[in-house]
């Protein structure tokens, strides 16, 4: 819980939501609406991890329970359906799959942006490599952590605007923490990875970091927090709150990363020192349809979907916002 002597400095942000709550007098635990959250325990969800801990949720009149057990997002997003988790976290390609095969999810909130300016996902290809740039990533085998997603996706945009042919790329799935391997190997050319993973590779000073994931422009919605269609109808004012008070947090971590850097690592087993020398995750402090609508018009493109759809179908419109 937040209290009034530790309010100075960094913590004013926080303190001053905090201070708005207990305004009415801190909710009591039975109170509390219990809310269920499934995520992968990446960066992309300190925001709401950082007002678990401190106690924002609970000052807003929730009780957040995090689970990190699930081994993806697609896992998560199943959990969410079944209703063992309320809300869950995942890539934004899941919720244009779910969407198209009739399954009623909705985004509640962004988990992670993905900026140009910060890249924290692509390929990385020997130091010595003929590879440059995203383009040139379809002359040989290229190792992605999932087939037909936005990686491979990347690399298909790329040289179609450059005037090659797309479709004589080659890929392999393979799981981020063994693309270094395969590359070693000469099994492939390149391998898909992200931080923490991406910062053990380059510490070692034998490749070089190809940021295809810019191809889809300097500012996208990466990464969702998202609830089935039932439950926001049912429970708008968690939904609401939930959304609320993650955008809140949202804006302390982002510009206090040091902050959050013990906390992620006590979470998600990531060491201290790994998290300190990444570049950090921008988390969302809003969902806006222009931040979607570019990947799912470039998928419907390239045929990773059947046929586009427009963003705001996916997103609850009692926290559609028009911009970031």
């Amino acid at each position: 819980m937040i209290i009034p002597a530790l309010c100075t400095g960094a913590r004013v942000l926080i303190c001053a939501l905090a201070l708005l709550v207990f305004a009415a007098g801190p909710a009591k635990t039975a109170d509390l609406q219990p809310v269920r959250v499934g995520v992968l325990p990446n960066d992309d969800m300190v925001a709401v991890l950082y007002a678990q801990q401190t106690g924002m949720f609970k000052a807003a009149g929730l009780d957040v329970t995090i689970d990190k057990s699930s081994p993806n997002g697609s896992a998560i997003a199943t959990a969410v359906l079944a209703g063992s988790y309320d809300i869950g976290k995942a890539s934004i390609t899941t919720m244009f799959d779910a969407h198209l095969h009739g399954v009623p999810y909705w985004i509640i909130g962004t988990a992670a942006l993905y900026q140009a300016s910060k890249p924290y996902v692509g390929f990385f290809v020997p130091i010595d490599s003929p590879i440059k740039t995203t383009k040139d990533l379809g002359t040989g085998t290229t190792a992605v952590s999932f087939i037909h997603d936005l990686a491979e996706l990347a690399v298909y945009k790329a040289m179609d605007e450059a005037g090659l042919d797309y479709k004589s790329s080659q890929f392999v799935e393979l799981p981020m923490s063994a693309s270094a391997a395969a590359v070693d190997s000469k099994r492939v050319t390149a391998g898909e990875a992200s931080y923490p993973v991406l910062e053990a590779a380059m510490s070692t000073g034998k490749y070089r970091f190809i940021p295809a994931y810019n191809e889809f422009g300097k500012e996208y919605i990466f990464s969702v927090w998202f609830v089935t269609q039932d439950f926001a109808k049912k429970h708008a004012d968690i939904v609401k709150t939930f959304a609320r008070v993650e955008a809140a947090a949202a804006r302390y971590t982002n510009s206090h990363p040091k902050d959050t850097e013990a906390m992620l690592a006590a979470f998600s087993g990531i060491p201290q020192a790994t998290i300190a020398q990444m570049p950090r995750v921008t988390n969302g402090t809003s969902v806006y349809a222009s931040g979607i609508q570019p990947l799912i018009d470039t998928e419907a493109k390239y045929g990773f979907i059947t046929h586009g759809f427009p963003a705001t179908d996916i997103i609850d419109p009692d926290v559609l916002a028009k911009g970031p």
